[in-house]
């Protein structure tokens, strides 16, 4: 079963189906990790320039070191990457960490008014920003960095605000916390723990891609900014991907089956229909035909087996009928000359005894004997010219002969037999003469045949008439009678050897016509008949003419 043409086409398409899906898969994937290692690589490239441009105030004419680590700690928050700030000989001037910054940022906003100053360097301050990690005091470095102002030390109007950072695989989600020093006042935070938890969520991976940028310029930098350790978004867009391709590529698949089933069962059909015919003819039933099908291969192949099986049940028709031809010519054969042998023994047999010394007696029985040798003659004849003919081994001698000629040379041999008979023997010449090619001999035997034939069913006084005209494309000889006619029964009959029909009590071998037909049907025409009951018989041959030359100048010639 599994090795049918039909699950073997199932399975090609569903092997193709998941080498494609596979495929397209494959190029897929390969298409967005390259997309969005580009995008991640525009995107770390700008964040890295942009913090060049900011730190490079902060290297020249002095490195400002605190400045470049508060530079550092605030980038790597809002770019959500590890943020390294090198010199020109890559020393690390500042570093936000291994993996990447804190997921919080505290941000002092002070009054307007207001300014914080340092005892040693009372000069106006503005924001400060620093990194929170878990667990860490809440306290702020003054700009002279020689000590540390409380929460609950900030001035009255100052606002502290923690800005904090929930990671994802499609970016980073902020959350706002704002502190006024009034409320701090009231009830102290001192502790990064004492704020809301953030929900626990899983970080991302990490990428492996190390940008540069230069600061300053790109030919003679003061130092370089390198951004490394960012979210790799790439894994979880690649992962959804792949959960996507890999139901698509099921139903695909599931899809291919189906329509694989549902085309191999098409396709099948007709070829299951093939094989059950052939089966059937295997049998021994040559009626058996396949279901045509569709215009396709398999509807031709179909078409092809049908026309060959009409073939083969036309031709085992023909040797079947051949067959039973043979068998009743066989019979009938045996018949025939079973006569005459049986004749000539039994006149042998007298003729050895007393009766072979009467002179004559064995006159006669010699007479007789050479008769019935006659007769096995004329019938092993034409028995011989028979099978030449049907089997087109006999050689026509053709040559141009006048159709007139011909019919009176017929009619000139069964003369003296028709006044024997008192029967009027009459033609009718094609006018203008006509010239036939054709094998003369065999032609005047199939006419001799047919007026031996009207001679002995037309009775005394009456007529019979031999001619010939143009039809058509044909060339028509016939032979009219007014005699007794043939029956309905015995017409289809009656070109068949041997059978003589009703009238069998009347001598002859029932081989003229089967003769006729022979040589009319070896010269490329064929033999008609018409007849009725006690109204006579009309025998017609029709030759084609392009076997005839008209006008008398061609016979004349």
């Amino acid at each position: 079963m599994l090795g049918s043409i039909r699950w073997r086409l199932v399975a090609s398409y569903v092997l193709i189906t998941l080498l494609t899906a596979s495929l397209i898969g494959f190029l897929t994937l390969s298409l967005i990790r390259h997309y969005v290692r580009q995008q991640e690589t525009a995107r770390l490239t700008a964040n890295a320039e942009t913090i060049a441009h900011q730190a490079l105030p902060l290297m020249q004419p002095v490195v400002r070191q605190a400045d470049l680590m508060e530079l550092a700690q605030t980038a790597s928050f809002f770019v959500n990457a590890r943020v390294r700030i090198l010199d020109d000989q890559q020393r690390v001037l500042a570093d936000s960490g291994l993996e990447g910054n804190a997921n919080q940022l505290l941000w002092i906003a002070p009054p307007a008014s207001l300014r914080l100053q340092s005892k040693a360097n009372p000069s106006p301050s503005g924001p400060i920003i620093m990194s929170l990690a878990s667990g860490q005091s809440l306290v702020v470095p003054s700009r002279s960095g020689d000590r540390f102002l409380r929460p609950e030390e900030l001035p009255p109007g100052a606002e502290l605000r923690i800005i904090r950072r929930i990671e994802g695989p499609w970016g980073d989600r902020i959350i706002l916390h704002s502190l006024p020093s009034a409320e701090l006042a009231a009830n102290p935070v001192t502790n990064a723990d004492d704020l809301p938890a953030l929900p626990d969520v899983e970080d991302p991976p990490r990428s492996r891609q190390v940008i540069l940028a230069a600061v300053g310029s790109s030919d003679h930098p003061v130092g370089h900014i390198e951004l490394s350790s960012s979210p790799d978004f790439s894994v979880e867009t690649l992962a959804t991907t792949s959960r996507a391709l890999l139901p698509a590529a099921g139903g695909a698949t599931l899809m291919a089956a189906i329509i694989g089933l549902l085309v191999s069962r098409g396709l099948t059909a007709p070829l299951r229909g093939l094989t059950d015919a052939a089966n059937r003819m295997s049998g021994g039933d040559l009626s058996a035909r396949a279901p045509a099908r569709g215009k396709g291969e398999v509807g031709q192949l179909a078409t092809q087996f049908n026309e060959m099986a009409d073939r083969l049940e036309s031709s085992f028709a023909e040797l079947a009928a051949e067959r039973d031809a043979l068998r009743r010519f066989i019979a009938d054969a045996s018949h025939e000359l079973r006569t005459p042998i049986t004749a000539l023994k039994t006149f042998n047999e007298l003729l050895q005894g007393p009766a072979g010394d009467e002179p004559s007696d064995r006159a006669e029985f010699l007479a007789e004997s050479q008769s019935q040798i006659n007769r096995l003659e004329r019938i092993t004849h034409s028995l011989l010219d028979l099978s030449r003919l049907d089997a087109g081994l006999a050689h026509l001698d053709l040559s141009i002969q006048s159709v007139n000629e011909l019919i009176e040379t017929t009619r000139a041999a069964f003369k003296n037999l028709a006044q024997e008979k008192g029967i009027t023997l009459c033609i009718q010449q094609p006018v203008p003469q006509v010239r036939l090619c054709c094998d003369r001999a065999r032609i005047e035997s199939a006419l001799c045949n047919l007026l031996d034939n009207a001679m002995k069913f037309t009775p005394l006084g009456g007529e019979v008439e031999i001619g010939a005209e143009e039809s058509g494309q044909m060339l028509r000889l016939w032979v009219r009678d007014n005699g007794t006619g043939i029956s309905s029964s015995d017409l289809p009959h009656i070109f068949e050897r041997f059978y003589r029909g009703q009238a069998s009590e009347i001598e002859g071998s029932g081989l003229g016509l089967a003769i006729v037909q022979s040589v009319v049907q070896a010269h490329g025409g064929r033999v008609v008949v018409e007849s009725q009951p006690d109204q006579g018989s009309l025998f017609i041959t029709e030759l084609p003419l392009d076997q005839t030359w008209q006008t008398d100048e061609n016979l004349s010639s």
